[in-house]
């Protein structure tokens, strides 16, 4: 039996601010706005990068920050910033602040960086099907047994369509 729970358990605990902060990293990449024609798609952003977009914004927020400091966030050497950082490293991120001090915030934003980077790794309709399923009360393992069905009907009906031409002869 599959357990219902699996795709809670592949997310990561995020039980330390340098845990959140680390998430958010790995999982957010810079835009293509972001990137010089030298830059390599896909690549994490730099502690400089997220210093200098919160930076950029100092006139507006008051707001600075090194990338030192983002650095020794990251690794958990300095856990406690102020409350004005906590607003400008999420804002950089574009993710609600609340996700750095609020448990349940953190799991919906990290939730919603999973079906994002699962809607940009797969068909659009797949992810949609698991949506309409689990909408409808189908479990995890359900979900899951169905998505297979599907695609060996799709393999199925390739392996036909492929094999018909060749029936003729």
């Amino acid at each position: 039996m599959v357990d219902d729970r699996h795709v809670e358990q592949e997310l990561p605990p995020l039980d330390t601010l340098a845990a959140r902060l680390e998430y958010l990293f790995d999982k957010i990449r810079p835009t293509s706005e972001e990137l010089s024609d030298s830059d390599e798609p896909g690549r994490r952003y730099t502690n400089k990068e997220i210093a200098d977009k919160i930076n950029a914004t100092a006139a507006e927020t008051g707001v600075t920050i090194s990338a030192a400091y983002i650095g020794e966030l990251r690794r958990g050497v300095a856990s406690d910033p102020r409350t004005s950082h906590v607003r400008a490293l999420a804002s950089a991120f574009g993710v609600n602040s609340g996700y750095f001090v609020d448990d349940a915030a953190a799991r919906r934003i990290q939730e919603q960086i999973t079906l994002l980077s699962e809607l940009r790794r797969m068909d659009v309709k797949q992810v949609a099907l698991r949506q309409v399923l689990a909408d409808n009360g189908l479990s995890a393992g359900d979900t899951q047994l169905i998505e297979q069905m599907v695609a060996r009907l799709r393999a199925v009906a390739e392996g036909a369509t492929s094999a018909a031409p060749d029936d003729r002869s």
